[in-house]
């Protein structure tokens, strides 16, 4: 048997809902046929039949007390699994954006955001931006976010509590005029002490937008084929979520320049 035909096998057992189903239930502890087909709702020559066939190819194991477990090889297509399960799930979004900038070693994760939250109203993320800003007690991360106007008061009052900042964005990239507005009516002091808690590094070009603090997510989005960005991504307190979205901040991070 061929490398492609071992691949289309694993891929055709997978494909169907129940032994796709069976397999991610015994990902959460091994069962017997019995108690597969009453938890699943199949027969139990249905669930039998499945088995058979994820034991054939390897993704499941019988042992000697007639539990059925996943294997090694199981439990890593699964991981696999979900990877595709997030780019099914949005496969709309992922006709028309692109994800050119993203390393690699990330896009091999994209499955840790599956339980995030797909935002395609303008209005409904910029307040959870703002909801993030108000909530935020640690730190906030921002990667090439616009200014948004309303969201400048609750920055400052953000800083107040002593939450710090690093923004990463390119090179060309310039406050909005009623920001440096805003902040020339502040400079008392205040605001200059403020600025200390925030740090910018800059990049060349930057193909994302990502917007963040310790608890949540507030947006992550992929620009559009022309590069443009609609603002239209992903919102999450999960934990998966975050640590994938804080991840890729540090990977640029580290390979930004200091601002000067």
């Amino acid at each position: 048997m061929s490398d492609m035909e071992r691949l289309c096998d694993l891929l055709f057992e997978v494909s169907n809902e129940d032994r796709l189903r069976i397999l991610i239930r015994l990902g959460e502890g091994p069962m017997n046929v019995t108690g597969l087909s009453r938890e699943l709702g199949v027969t139990t020559q249905e669930a039998s039949r499945h088995l058979s066939r994820l034991g054939e190819t390897g993704l499941t194991a019988k042992d000697p007390e007639g539990f059925h477990r996943i294997t090694p090889y199981g439990e890593l297509t699964l991981i696999q699994v979900q990877d595709l399960d997030f780019t099914s799930r949005h496969r709309d979004y992922f006709r028309t954006h692109v994800l050119s900038g993203i390393p690699g070693e990330f896009v091999s994760r994209m499955g840790e955001l599956v339980d995030s939250r797909y935002l395609n109203d303008v209005m409904v993320t910029v307040h959870t931006i703002e909801k993030v800003l108000r909530e935020a007690e640690e730190y906030l991360l921002n990667i090439n976010s616009p200014y948004i106007a309303s969201t400048f008061p609750l920055i400052r009052e953000a800083y107040e509590r002593g939450v710090e900042g690093r923004f990463i964005h390119t090179r060309d990239f310039a406050p909005h005029p009623v920001m440096e507005e805003q902040y020339r009516r502040g400079r008392d002091g205040i605001m200059d002490r403020l600025l200390t808690l925030l740090e910018e590094r800059l990049v060349e070009e930057m193909d994302l937008v990502l917007y963040m603090s310790e608890k949540e997510v507030a947006i992550l989005t992929f620009p559009l084929e022309d590069g443009s960005f609609d603002f239209h991504g992903f919102s999450s307190g999960d934990p998966r979520t975050h640590d994938w979205c804080r991840s890729l901040f540090q990977h640029f991070w580290e390979r930004a320049e200091p601002k000067r």
